[in-house]
């Protein structure tokens, strides 16, 4: 439905982590080369599963923290932009 591997969707943010045991299945597997763009961001941190969801992981982990922040980051540009529908 969303073109798996292909997807293109604006305003969609990866996180994903090395130590993930689904990696594969995602735009970050490896040597699937999934180009990074400003509307669809990928970063990736030392973190597994879920890892960047967990405040706490990005204190302890300064990868994750690259993730959260970058994350934060990109949702309010994005948040910025948007514009209610009449």
């Amino acid at each position: 439905m969303y073109a798996g591997w292909n997807v293109n969707i604006p305003h969609l943010f990866f996180a994903n982590g090395l130590r993930d045991p689904w990696r594969e299945a995602t735009v970050s597997a490896d040597g699937l080369n999934k180009l990074n763009t400003t509307s669809m961001p990928i970063y990736v941190g030392d973190g597994f599963h879920c890892s960047d969801l967990i405040t706490e992981n990005g204190i302890v982990d300064p990868t994750i923290a690259t993730v959260q922040e970058a994350a934060l980051m990109y949702m309010k540009e994005w948040l910025a932009e948007w514009k209610p529908s009449a």
